[in-house]
This record gives structure tokens, sequence and C-alpha cells, in this order.
């Protein structure tokens, strides 16, 4: 920090304690030495913090994330449009790979088309937003389902596919999509359309959409299947950090 300006570094080492005590409550001698600070430096900005809410100090005279950090918090998330967040990555998307990219919500047992992003192929996905499909019945809606319990997974694939009689064939498939992080779909209900989704995470780690990429089989075999699922990954993480996830 030799070349930044001394009120710069106070406000930088400010935000590492802040930082530091974000995954859990520390006393000053430990955020002390995690950041190569002396103890009264370290003392005098945490003692700063505190004053202004941004710090609290436990009983056991640890450190922790203060209530001024929490309305902050609160106001930064009410001034976060998720939507167009996520519509701006769908289209970014979409312009890099040439294809159709939807944007979906949840909506209780049903996925809800939000937004999408046009392609370039001269034959489109005829999906338009406003759209509620059963979750299971899509590569999107498999995606807002990544956080569900194995009974629950089951449950949704027998709403989606009546016909269905084992959920353990369900269960496998969507254990392997979580591991994956990625939903690799081929449509049942028309067999020449193929998705590629991801779920959305917010700051929290909450699920609050999903990204599908989704084409006919002509522009979206498997191989380019496989080949964009890194882009659609890279994607939902752009969209989640922009919405406060931390990007580690």
């Amino acid at each position: 920090m030799s070349d930044t300006p001394r009120g710069s570094q106070t406000l930088l080492r400010g935000l590492d304690i802040l930082e530091q005590l974000s995954g859990e409550p520390l006393r000053i001698a430990e955020v002390s030495d995690r950041l190569d600070l002396t103890f009264p430096t370290t003392q005098r900005l945490a003692t700063a913090l505190i004053d202004r809410g941004f710090l609290k100090k436990l009983p056991r005279g640890q450190l922790a994330l203060g209530p001024k950090l929490v309305q902050l918090g609160f106001l930064a998330r009410e001034q976060i449009d998720m939507l167009d967040i996520a519509r701006s990555g769908a289209e970014s998307l979409c312009e890099s790979i040439g294809l159709c990219v939807f944007i979906g919500a949840r909506d209780g047992d049903m996925a809800l088309h939000l937004h999408r992003a046009m392609g370039r192929q001269r034959i489109e996905v005829s999906t338009k937003p406003g759209t509620r499909r059963a979750l299971a019945d899509t590569g999107l809606g498999k995606a807002l389902m990544f956080d569900d319990t194995p009974a629950s997974w089951a449950r949704l694939f027998m709403l989606a596919k009546p016909e269905q009689d084992d959920g353990a064939a369900a269960i496998d498939e969507m254990r392997r999509h979580v591991a994956a992080g990625v939903v690799l779909h081929h449509s049942t209900s028309d067999d020449t359309i193929r998705s590629v989704a991801a779920p959305i995470r917010d700051a929290s780690g909450v699920i609050v959409a999903a990204l599908s990429v989704a084409s006919p089989v002509q522009y979206l075999d498997d191989a380019r299947m496989r080949e964009i699922a890194p882009q659609v990954l890279q994607a939902v993480h752009d969209i989640g950090a922009a919405l406060g996830r931390d990007p580690a």
C-alpha cells in the first residue's frame, strides 16, 4: 500500500477488517494477525467501526459484523432488480453463442419464464415470457429444483411425467445435475429441443432464478451442449456476483 494515500489506506484496512469478520467473529488480536497489522492500529480501526455501527463487540470480547451492515444490506437488496441483472447476463450470453437464452423463476411447482433473449438461428424455441411449465419438464425448471429434497424431486417428476412410476430414476438424474452444477436436458415433450441450464443464486445463496440456453437439436446437439456448459456456468456466476454473491 506504499503508493496509496494515507486516507485510502485507512479505508482499505477498515474494509479488510469487515471482510475478515464476514466469515466468523474474531478477537482483535486474531484480526491483527490475519491482516498483519499492529494491535493498536487494529484496535483503533475496530473502535471507529463499532462507533459507526459497522461492527459490534460480543460478550466474550470478539468482534462481529454490526447492525449498520444489516441495514445497508437490506437497502442494497431493495435497490437491486434481479430480473434486470439477469436479463443483462442473458443478453450477453446470447450475443456470445447466438442461441436463445431464457431466464425463469419458480412459481410453486411450475417454472415461470420471465425473459427470452432471441438468438441468431433461423428456427427459434417458441416459449414466450409468461409461459408456465412443470418444473421437471424443462432444463430451466430442473435447475430451479437443485436445493429440493430427493422426495421433492420424485414428486415433481411424477407431476410432470405421470407415467413414471420409479422415483429413484428421477433422484439419480437430479443428483447428477447437482453434482455437475448444470443441467443438460433432452426435452421429453418435444424430442427436437435441447437445453443447458443452471441456477442463479443471490447473496444469501438462495436460488432466485435460473438461466437456460434452449434450441432445436440441429443447433444444440450433445457436443454443443457440453461445449457451452462452462459459458452457462460463468453467466450464472456473474449474475450471482452482481446480486451480491461472494465470487469465491
